[in-house]
């Protein structure tokens, strides 16, 4: 039994697919095949259920990818562990973030623990906040970071920044030159809000609950910049990040609402299992992110 064996099956057991595990790993189809029959031959027992119509994990596959797990993470421990001893990090640090920390905050936050460890990897995906919460939960990645409440128990969740909500339309926008909007033109405007799951529309359906019971009509798009480039179209209008907005404030292109709404601030949040502090790349993120913020 190798370690490539059972990352091999690791991948195949999360993505439940031997050809899109092979992408991720860089290996061909039969590679991927070649590892997983080792490894029901060792054990005599198979770790999946193959059809057309099924795909599975067996109870022994699933007692294994339980185990396989846990060897893996002691693996990349021990090797954080012998890298510490010469004071400089390598391997890869994945990271899953939220749309609006990744797109717009947390690459500058990054500078300072690259400068420091030139060597090591980043990996960042971004997905809206339920799937990095799962992502941190189900250790497919090392770290999280989220905007909003964190729903699951069991996890650390390290704040590290304050985020606010503001308003924002297109230039061409009816609102774009009333200086008094009030809640009712807000509640008969379009919006463009996030999908479900995210951070950002978890706050933007509490906001328009504020307006009162008048539902606006709404666009749904599952990118912060296609929320930002469909508000300056002109197609309505949205509550974005602070973050998010800065670049089109500045050039003109999107205009703040002012109306007279109460502050709408959050927290951005680092997320990860209790077993993962100790790991030197986690411990390394943690503290430059925290540090830079």
């Amino acid at each position: 039994m190798l370690l490539e064996q059972l990352r091999t099956f690791t991948e195949v057991a999360e993505r439940r697919n031997f050809t899109k595990a092979g992408e991720a790993l860089n290996l061909a189809q039969p590679t991927v095949s070649l590892h997983i029959r080792q490894l029901e031959e060792e054990f005599g027992t198979p770790l999946f259920i193959r059809s057309r119509k099924q795909f599975s994990i067996t109870p022994a596959g699933r007692l294994l990818y339980e185990r396989a797990r846990q060897l893996l993470a002691l693996a990349e421990e021990t090797k954080e562990d012998m890298m510490r001893q010469s004071g400089e990090l390598t391997g890869t640090l994945t990271v899953a973030a939220s749309y609006t920390i990744g797109e717009y905050v947390l690459p500058r936050l990054l500078e300072d623990l690259l400068a420091e460890h030139p060597k090591l990897e980043v990996v960042i995906s971004i997905s809206n906040t339920e799937e990095v919460e799962a992502k941190v939960r189900e250790f497919r990645c090392d770290v999280g970071c989220i905007e909003g409440t964190v729903r699951l128990e069991g996890l650390h969740a390290v704040p590290f920044m304050e985020d606010e909500l503001i308003v924002v339309c297109g230039t061409g926008h009816p609102l774009a030159q009333k200086t008094d909007v009030t809640p009712e033109d807000l509640q008969q405007a379009r919006w463009i809000t996030r999908e479900e799951g995210s951070g950002t529309r978890e706050h933007t359906d509490h906001l328009l609950r504020s307006l009162g019971h008048v539902k606006p009509g709404r666009m749904i798009i599952g990118s912060n910049g296609g929320v930002i480039q469909a508000v300056i179209a002109g197609l309505g209008i949205a509550a974005v990040s602070i973050h998010a907005a800065k670049d089109g404030i500045e050039t003109g292109r999107l205009v703040q609402l002012d109306a007279n709404l109460p502050p709408q601030k959050r927290t951005f949040s680092m997320l990860h299992a209790p077993s993962m502090a100790g790991h030197a790349a986690v411990s390394a993120f943690l503290e430059a992110v925290a540090g830079s913020s």
